[in-house]
């Protein structure tokens, strides 16, 4: 009998760990240049997650130069991850093209609504569907950050709006020989130009949704650049590199006066000219003559292709929830789109310390982030056409006003919804 016993014992212990076993759920998470410098907050993050789901197994991998790339085939390949990071751009293309599932057919609407910024979600709405839950995020302006021995040999005093920025250029590069700061001129696979019109109230459609971005005072914007770009007071490479980087490797080099951006710029100044990030100086940016930030955020998508959607939607809402928002921030300087974060005591200390008090002063600011313009269809070939004939009427090949003609005429006929 006892054997018996026994042996229905094992039989039904090994029953209940194979159900246990055919009931968990494995589903695959990409990040985007995340691994290895936050592989401690993925793992942790992913840990608890499971914890919390013991039926749900995470496998995680970090995609890089090759992300989009290798999400678009794996989609036609049919075997596409259930849980994809991607920006605000790509995720409006992946949508336009079919490849993502609403979330917001996943997450109610009420909660979606309850936990993210309205800006945040609008940032991933396409054609009235959210496609993507608003993760981590920046602003193109966030903080102005400057070395004040330089602007003391200037003789000048931080710039308080563009105006006086684009003010200060000539003065700076006189009498310092350091560019005052680098725009963002051009970007392999966008328009940051673009941002400098939303910035000064220019609009980038008209009301039927056309580019419109050619009126005399766009022109008139742009034509400031191009004589300070001809006139030698802008650096010519910030035409092949993205003006974040190409101002991280300057200014820790006393070869530019300033920086625009996110506090994440610091921590390249930490690393690369400790003593110049000590005495670097953080106030609010300049702003525009609209007065309005200009910001881009990643967000965590799901593919149509996963088969494992409902789990995919609760692993993706736990990672971007704002507890885990608020823990990244305190690793790295990000600004999280959860709107209970601007509540946060985390940013609401004070510090000398410029990483610290760049963070306090942008941290909770996740309801500015706005690209400022609605990411159009078929936006790589129209993001090409912008920067090729931004660069065109820098160089001198193009005037200002026919190189923003010709995009927009570009961009009406090829601009698909």
């Amino acid at each position: 009998m006892k054997r018996s016993l026994t042996a229905l014992t094992l039989a039904l212990g090994l029953c209940a760990a194979a159900s246990a076993q055919a009931q968990t759920t494995e589903i695959t998470f990409w990040t985007w240049y995340l691994s290895p410098k936050f592989d401690p907050y993925i793992k942790d993050t992913i840990a608890a997650f499971e914890k919390a789901n013991p039926t749900i197994k995470v496998k995680w991998f970090d995609k890089q130069a090759s992300m989009v790339q290798d999400f678009v085939a794996s989609v036609n390949l049919g075997n596409a991850p259930d849980v994809v990071n991607l920006n605000i751009d790509e995720t409006a293309k992946a949508a336009q093209n079919g490849f993502l599932r609403p979330v917001d057919a996943l997450t109610s609407p009420a909660t979606l609504k309850a936990t993210y910024y309205p800006q945040s979600l609008k940032n991933f709405t396409v054609n009235g569907k959210v496609y993507g839950y608003p993760w981590y995020g920046s602003l193109n302006e966030g903080v102005l950050l400057y070395n004040p021995d330089l602007l003391k040999q200037a003789g000048v005093s931080a710039p308080k709006n563009m105006t006086e920025m684009l003010n200060l250029v000539k003065t700076i590069k006189d009498k310092t020989g350091a560019y005052a700061w680098v725009p963002a001129l051009k970007d392999p696979g966008g328009a940051s130009f673009m941002g400098y019109f939303f910035s000064d109230g220019l609009a980038v459609y008209d009301a039927a949704g056309k580019a419109a971005f050619n009126s005399p005072a766009h022109v008139a914007l742009l034509q400031r650049y191009v004589d300070l770009f001809k006139g030698g007071y802008l650096p010519e490479d910030a035409l092949r590199k993205e003006a974040f980087q190409l101002a991280t490797e300057l200014y820790p080099q006393n070869k530019v006066a300033m920086i625009v951006g996110g506090p994440q710029a610091l921590n390249r100044i930490k690393d690369t000219n400790p003593g110049l990030y000590a005495k670097t100086v953080v106030t609010t940016a300049p702003l525009g003559k609209a007065g309005v930030q200009t910001g881009t955020s990643m967000g965590l998508v799901i593919p149509t292709a996963s088969k494992q959607a409902a789990a995919a939607a609760k692993f993706a809402a736990f990672f971007a929830n704002n507890a885990n928002q608020v823990a990244f921030a305190k690793i790295v300087p990000i600004i999280p789109t959860t709107s209970a974060a601007q509540n946060d005591p985390f940013f609401k200390t004070s510090s000398a310390d410029p990483i610290a008090k760049a963070t306090s002063l942008v941290g909770a600011s996740g309801r500015f982030i706005n690209p400022g313009f609605k990411t159009p269809g078929n936006s790589d070939d129209l993001y090409k056409n912008f920067s090729d004939n931004i660069e065109a009427a820098l160089l001198g090949k193009k005037t200002a006003k026919a190189a923003l003609d010709d995009t927009v005429t570009y961009w009406n006929a090829n601009m698909s919804k």
